[in-house]
């Protein structure tokens, strides 16, 4: 292989959102239009820094397209989908004479408007541009996989970790199968099952607990003969799609058998496990009852108490102004130094900014988006202990190296003591490095208690330097409880929505 066309589209849509999200909305957070995307992504641990490091050290050409990625929101807006598809299908049509190979780096859970696939569409448009070039496309395991993805691309190979922290690794092993495929050395073929399941979000942790075990169980079976990789794809369930759900996709060398007998041993796994991924958390008050007295109790720990606000995830598409954790830390008094990231309010921002640093003032704080995130906290009083221009790198593990840009930012102190330290925000953004605190002059492991907006990729950054990390059952749009959503569209039955009776999953000879 010589040359290879290289891109990356990535959204999370969740469709119970009601604002689209548009072109602005990549711009804020990742669009690299053609030769930026090397200078911006080399050396990240991204899908595109991986593939790089592989595709330079080779020595091929490469011709980029786009880098566009959007924190998860509503459906794209069908002006954007086409800004970006176009141009990547653009730039196939013109290089596929020149090309040996295509990589795309994707989400698997885009929705446009209009439409119920992001990515099977934009794969078989690159197919037709590229006839029988090899296709090769990185996924987040989010990713709710379709029949049309699977016919466009030669193969998938998904991320392997939750948090994210293998996005590089996975860059990279994509190249090089793109690399054996485009030189002969394999010929990719592709089968899927899909076990009746939704997985709770926390527990599709691959740290520890059931998804632990499946990813393991899945790397044994990579050691078949033929077998090039096994993904394991929980889905999405905040997309009401009819192919929403869990799958198992297995990549086989010219072998179908093995690739079908591969997914159906991981996926009967699965469903014979099915009540391990289902779970019960505590809801706002009584996770923050809960670490109130924890603090009441010591005060001598290793870390901070970590509560994860999983409703109000904007990286499952909520609006990142909920008031529910911050509202029961106001009730119930909590005294000790607390950290809350973020509240995205561009109003409470301004307002910040007009006032200044060291300023006190009373502002109305968060619930402006929708009636899913509680009521406004109005008339809460504090300073404003720093304003920023709201960017920084990730330092974590996560994305490493990736910037990211909260827009204009404020630290305001209210609560007890003015004990509350609240990132406040102009940008929807999941804060899950904690150098979303040094960045604001707030190093996070002197914190007594941290609430941070996000369901299982804070771990990678926060855990290290938590004493304790407690999930929190709290509303919002990226809620953990699938029964807290309106499905009308998705497949049915799914368990445990659905009353699945034990031998609905085929049992293979």
């Amino acid at each position: 292989m010589e040359a290879v066309l290289l891109g990356e589209f990535a959204h999370e849509s969740n469709t119970f959102a009601a604002e689209p999200t548009t072109r602005e909305h990549f711009q804020q957070r990742r669009e690299y239009l053609g030769g930026e995307l090397l200078e911006e992504l080399r050396g990240t641990n991204s899908s595109i820094g991986g593939a790089l490091e592989v595709a330079e050290d080779a020595g091929y050409t490469l011709y980029p397209t786009l880098a566009a990625s959007a924190s998860p929101g509503g459906v794209v807006a069908a002006d954007a989908y086409d800004f970006y598809t176009d141009r990547i299908v653009e730039e196939a049509e013109r290089r596929g004479a020149d090309i040996d190979g295509v990589f795309l780096a994707l989400h698997g859970a885009m929705v446009p408007e209009g439409m119920d696939d992001g990515e099977g569409p934009l794969l078989t448009r690159v197919r037709e541009a590229v006839g029988d070039t090899p296709i090769v496309a990185t996924f987040d395991l989010h990713g709710n996989v379709t029949e049309e993805m699977l016919t466009a691309a030669d193969a998938l190979v998904a991320c392997e970790t939750y948090p994210h922290v293998d996005m590089g690794a996975t860059g990279r092993r994509a190249m090089e199968l793109l690399a054996d495929f485009a030189s002969g050395v394999v010929d990719p073929v592709m089968h899927v099952e899909r076990p009746p399941l939704v997985a709770a979000g926390p527990l599709q942790n691959t740290r520890e607990g059931p998804m632990a075990a499946v990813m393991e169980r899945a790397r044994t079976l990579e050691e078949r003969e033929d077998i090039l990789k096994v993904n394991v794809f929980p889905g999405y369930f905040k997309a009401d799609i009819p192919e929403m759900g869990f799958s198992v996709p297995v990549v086989a060398d010219a072998n179908p058998e093995a690739a079908r007998d591969a997914a159906r041993d991981l996926a009967r796994y699965v469903w014979d496990n099915r009540d391990a991924f289902v779970g019960d958390f505590p809801d706002p008050a009584a996770a923050v009852s809960q670490a109130k007295s924890q603090l009441a109790a010591s005060s001598e720990r290793a870390g901070p108490i970590v509560l994860a606000d999983l409703g109000d995830n904007p990286g499952g598409g909520s609006a990142a102004d909920s008031t529910a954790m911050l509202r029961e830390l106001l009730d119930q008094d909590v005294g000790a130094q607390t950290g809350v990231a973020l509240m995205r309010d561009p109003e409470a921002v301004a307002a910040c900014i007009q006032a200044g640093v060291g300023e006190r003032l009373a502002i109305t704080l968060g619930g402006k988006t929708d009636e899913f995130h509680g009521e406004p906290l109005a008339g809460l009083e504090g300073y404003v202990a720093a304003i920023t221009d709201g960017k920084f790198r990730n330092t974590g593990p996560m994305g490493t190296g990736t910037a990211n840009d909260l827009g204009r930012t404020v630290l305001f102190q209210c609560g007890r003591d003015d004990a509350i330290s609240v990132i406040v925000t102009e940008n929807r953004h999941q804060p899950l490095d904690a150098e979303i605190w040094r960045h604001v002059g707030k190093p996070p492991e002197r914190f007594d208690l941290l609430v941070v907006k996000s369901t299982n990729h804070f771990r990678a950054s926060y855990e290290p330097l938590a004493s304790e990390v407690v999930v929190v059952d709290s509303p919002g749009l990226a809620a953990v409880d699938i029964g807290w959503f309106d499905h009308e569209r998705m497949p049915r039955p799914q368990y445990p929505l659905d009353d699945v009776p034990a031998d609905a999953y085929p049992d293979w000879p």
